[in-house]
């Protein structure tokens, strides 16, 4: 099933045998450089079966390698040294040829170099929105081991749900130790024997679910040694680490590591994740009850690189076509499986990532907004142009855990003006990361974190986190982008702004002698939409599973208006609904993943 685009896929198979015949078989244990940046590009190799990561530096991965691909193509036909290392990071075998015999084959063989030259190709495809990123982008694994946390016992009826999640989908297997074929049974298995059974499943599937053993026998070690991610599964009390936990976090990094938290029931924020994550730092946290079957298929969903993000953008009093545009999608069936945003953007997410009901979002507004005027507060300008004291109590009412432990995974994005970058917030106080990302440089006051980093509104460096989130996870995407689509010009004459004297005079001895002050656009609307002409400047990367919504500045709506907000709500999901049934008429590609992924 994945040899659809692999180097042997054109090739027939008496092309392919004396193709292999020329080359030489090389294994690579999990951790083994294969290839060392810098060096002589004089060999060439094509991945049997396992995983390797393509790296610039010691802890920077930018590419990952699988089954039927080529690896140091670039370096061999270019004639020039390796421009990365290339590490193994599961138990692995290749075929591998040298310049001398690869040029013998090719004599022979002119299809070789055809097919070469279309590997190549499509790698320096893949390599292009890579480097514009600068991020790297998830793929969905091939093998995925259970292990059990804290006890070593992962719940039979989280085992049986999650093999009917998975074996209901085409291309997806679970296997455990009952079902090692009957050859293994006769007594010691060398390790390769094992991945190489895992590797033909594999090749027939697209994902392939390990459930090891509670100790610590042949079997989990080799699951362990053979796979891309661990997905840790813990119930009640954290315990201490068990014998295959420790092998498990000694083998997988923190990137290819879930921690799966059972729960009794199901709420916006779950029992405190901490003390499983003390020693169990893993990239991301899924929180799950088993009485509602939807969360052990999103989990599913990550596995098989078919996760649902929803992407919220920032723009102000804008923000609440978010909500409407949720609710539009949810009356299609759609769940999302990750929610991230910025600015605005993040307080929205947050509240769906805390399964907060749309109506009691908008009455949340009602009383932050409009009834507490949170955001229309001025203050004598030392800090800020705003009052940020009731805008702080509210947020810290409305979103009172961490963020690890919003019950669907979640982060949100602001700027980082200590070090000049993205920081991408996936852990903490929830309410204290809306903060930062909320935060307009000037009109509220920055956020100061625990290692002292000033931390501003995220849409001043990355108002649609599009790129985060591709780095996160593989599946469609549905990105909210609120930033203006149309010109703005004012009728407004420049000279009648007064000076600070006449100012003074107007706005605090009115009178019949004083002519209004003139209506010029403010600080804050000034700085807000200083903040949008940066982002216009620096476009996200689509992927053909991203799904980006423009919706209009609804008559009346503005970026400072928030009394607006049922209205903004209202139109964006009337709008939305129209804009879904347009879509599908025309079988638009991203919103069919979009649905497909929720069927």
């Amino acid at each position: 099933m994945k040899d659809a685009h692999g180097f042997w896929s054109t090739l027939d198979a008496p092309l392919r045998d004396e193709i292999r015949a020329a080359m030489r078989v090389r294994r690579i244990p999990r951790g083994e450089t294969l290839i060392e940046r810098n060096s002589p590009g004089e060999t060439l190799y094509v991945v049997d079966f396992g995983l390797f990561e393509v790296r610039y530096a010691k802890d920077c991965a930018v590419d990952e390698i699988g089954a039927d691909e080529l690896i140091g193509e670039i370096g061999f036909f270019a004639g020039v040294p390796r421009n990365a290392s290339v590490v193994a990071v599961r138990d692995s075998q290749v075929q591998e040829i040298d310049r001398a015999t690869f040029d013998a084959l090719s004599d022979r063989v002119p299809k070789i170099e055809r097919a070469a030259t279309r590997a190549l190709a499509r790698r320096l495809a893949s390599l292009a929105p890579k480097a514009h990123e600068r991020v790297r982008t998830a793929r969905a694994p091939g093998v995925v081991v259970i292990v059990g946390a804290g006890s070593g016992a992962v719940p039979e009826a989280f085992l049986a749900t999650l093999r009917r999640a998975i074996e209901g989908r085409v291309g997806t297997l679970c296997v455990t130790s009952a079902d090692l074929p009957q050859c293994f049974a006769r007594g010691a298995v060398e390790s390769y024997e094992i991945a190489a059974w895992l590797a033909r499943i594999e090749r027939e599937n697209d994902l392939v679910v390990c459930v090891v053993d509670p100790e610590l026998n042949a079997w989990s070690d080799m699951a362990l040694r053979a796979a891309d991610q661990v997905v840790l599964v813990g119930s009640g009390d954290a315990g201490s680490v068990n014998p295959v936990e420790t092998e498990a976090l000694a083998l997988f990094e923190k990137a290819r590591r879930r921690l799966v938290l059972i729960h009794e029931r199901r709420s916006g924020f779950a029992e405190p994740s901490a003390r499983w994550l003390e020693r169990r730092a893993a990239l991301m946290v899924h929180h799950v009850c088993l009485d509602v079957g939807s969360d052990v298929e999103s989990l599913v969903r990550f596995l098989t690189g078919r996760a649902v993000g929803f992407v919220a953008g920032g723009g102000g009093a804008f923000g609440p076509a978010h909500v409407g545009i949720f609710k539009a999608f949810r009356e299609m069936g759609v769940a999302f499986d990750i929610y991230c945003g910025s600015s605005v953007g993040s307080a929205f997410a947050g509240a769906f990532a805390m399964l907060v009901d749309p109506d009691e979002i908008t009455s949340a507004l009602q009383e932050m907004f409009v009834r507490r005027r949170a955001l229309n507060r001025v203050t004598w300008p030392r800090y800020a142009l705003l009052d940020h004291g009731v805008f702080d109590q509210e947020l810290q009412r409305l979103y009172p855990g961490r963020i690890e432990d919003a019950w669907r995974p979640y982060f949100a994005i602001a700027t980082d003006l200590s070090t000049f970058s993205v920081n991408v917030m996936r852990e903490g106080p929830l309410w204290q990361a809306i903060r930062a990302s909320c935060s307009i440089p000037g009109v509220l006051p920055p956020v100061f974190d625990a290692n002292g980093h000033m931390l501003v509104d995220g849409g001043v460096a990355d108002n649609i986190p599009l790129n985060a989130i591709h780095s996160l996870k593989a599946g469609p995407n549905l990105v909210i982008d609120l930033r203006p689509q149309e010109h703005c010009r004012y009728s407004f004459d420049y000279w009648s702004i007064p000076p600070r004297r006449e100012w003074i005079s107007r706005a605090f001895r009115p009178g019949p002698w004083n002519r209004p002050l003139p209506q010029c656009p403010g600080p804050a609307s000034v700085i807000q939409r200083a903040v949008f002409a940066k982002i216009g400047a620096d476009p996200f990367v689509l992927t053909p599973q991203d799904l980006v919504l423009r919706p209009p500045a609804f008559p009346g709506s503005s970026f400072m208006n928030w009394d607006r907000h049922q209205d903004v709500l209202e139109a964006a999901q009337e709008w939305a609904s129209r804009t879904i049934k347009g879509l599908i008429e025309r079988r638009d590609p991203a919103l069919e993943a979009i649905l497909d992924a929720a069927r």
